[in-house]
């Protein structure tokens, strides 16, 4: 039953928010045939072990399952789109209050050394018909093609992979969300540094823009009732590789 404007007390508000931050369920699936994967950020600087102080331990874990979705996308017709991190143009494509905040604040340590030439992980190397849109700031949406290229895939739901959860894969689920497409989040194909931060943001996602799921629910959904056609999309061009030793 409703309860009547005037009297809803602290508790109620507590109480309502705890269950729709830890088991609320977006009214969002996975539409075969109206679907893409972003596969954001897993490039070298972000995956590879030991070579940047922005390594993610989790994202290097996380590497085969996010391959096993990517796969099955593939293996269904659908869409595979990588989102990926690049600094190029002297640094003039980058918004310059990333350098003033805590995490980007030794980006200029490396000038010339790393975000300036693409390097996918080589576990997730794209195939011929994935796509790789360069974004230059946490969000893949912003001052990019992709939604552009979404919308000509004719997607009406993303389902949102890589690295950082609670930076660039948060911030394109909340972009995502806000130009109207559904947002699948998978918490097992989503890392960050911080455990902590990982369900906080997971919490927030899912009360607000997302629905939360796991790779295996992913793999299920896609696969189920597949029109098994091939999705319009250029071939892969060739990029950089770097040693991934």
């Amino acid at each position: 039953m409703t309860k009547p404007l005037g009297s809803f007390s602290a508790a109620d508000i507590t109480a309502a928010a705890a269950q729709q931050y830890s088991a609320g369920e977006a009214d969002m699936r996975v539409v075969p045939g109206r679907t893409a994967l972003l596969i954001v950020d897993m490039i070298d600087e972000f995956v590879r072990p030991h070579w940047t102080p922005y390594w993610i331990p989790d994202a290097t874990a996380q590497s085969p399952r996010i391959a096993a979705v990517a796969d099955a996308f593939r293996a269904a017709g659908a869409p595979v789109i990588y989102l990926a991190y690049e600094i190029g143009m002297r640094g003039l494509n980058f918004p310059l209050t990333e350098t003033r905040v805590p995490i980007g604040s030794g980006v200029t340590d490396y000038e010339g050394e790393i975000l300036e030439e693409v390097a996918i992980w080589h576990e997730l190397r794209p195939k011929d018909g994935d796509l790789v849109i360069l974004k230059h700031s946490y969000s893949g949406f912003h001052q990019t093609p992709l939604e552009g290229v979404l919308r000509s895939l004719g997607a009406s739901t993303v389902v949102i992979t890589g690295t950082m959860t609670n930076f660039c894969c948060g911030a394109t689920a909340r972009e995502a969300f806000w130009r109207g497409f559904d947002v699948i989040f998978a918490a097992d194909c989503n890392s960050t540094d911080d455990e902590r931060l990982q369900e906080a943001e997971l919490a927030t996602l899912r009360r607000g823009f997302a629905k939360i799921v796991t790779a295996a629910e992913i793999i299920a959904a896609i696969g189920a009732d597949s029109p098994g056609t091939a999705h319009v999309a250029a071939p892969q061009q060739g990029l950089p590789e770097k040693e991934t030793a």
